[in-house]
C-alpha cells in the first residue's frame, strides 16, 4: 500500500511539475509589426511587415504581409514547438523547439546544413517579439522588434 501512495504522490509530483513548464512558454497569438527603426534587419530589403500570429500550443500558424525590395508579399507557415519536423512553404525542413521561455526554430537542408535559425523571445510585457534570425546565405544576424498591435 505505501509503493502505491508513493508512486501515486510521485506521479502528482511530475505532472505538476510539467504543468508549471507548460505554462512558462509564452503565447504569440496577435498582430505584430516590425519595427523597421529599432530592428537590425542585415542585408535584408524588407521595408514592411506585419505578421499575425495563431498560436495554440503546440501549434503556432502565421501570415506575414509586407514589401521587400519594393514589392508586395504575402507568406503563410505553421509549425510546431513541440519538435515534431514539418516542412515550410521553400520545402525546408522545420523543427521548433522551446528554450526555456523563448522559441528556437531550425530550417535545414536535406542534407541537414543548417538554412536559418530563429530565435523568438516575448518581453514581459507581452508587448514586443524579439526575432533573432540567421540565415545560410546572409552573413549578418537579422535582429527583428515587432510590436503588437
Amino acid at each position: 500500500m505505501n509503493t502505491f501512495r508513493g508512486l501515486f504522490l510521485g506521479l502528482s509530483i511530475l505532472l505538476s511539475s510539467v504543468a508549471l513548464v507548460a505554462q512558462n512558454h509564452p503565447n504569440f497569438t496577435g498582430t505584430w509589426k516590425l519595427n523597421v527603426a529599432k530592428s537590425q534587419m542585415g542585408t535584408t530589403q524588407v521595408t514592411e511587415l506585419t505578421v499575425e500570429v495563431d498560436h495554440q500550443d503546440p501549434v503556432l500558424k502565421y501570415v506575414a504581409r509586407g514589401k521587400a525590395d519594393g514589392q508586395p508579399f504575402e507568406e503563410t507557415e505553421s509549425v510546431t514547438t513541440d519538435g515534431k519536423p514539418s516542412r515550410d512553404s521553400h520545402g525546408v525542413r522545420v523543427e521548433a523547439n522551446w528554450d526555456g521561455p523563448d522559441l528556437v526554430i531550425a530550417g535545414t537542408a536535406d542534407d541537414k546544413s543548417m538554412v536559418y535559425l530563429v530565435r523568438l523571445s516575448l518581453s514581459k510585457d507581452g508587448k514586443t517579439i524579439t526575432r533573432a534570425f540567421t540565415y545560410k546565405d546572409d552573413p549578418e544576424q537579422r535582429h527583428e522588434i515587432y510590436e503588437k498591435q
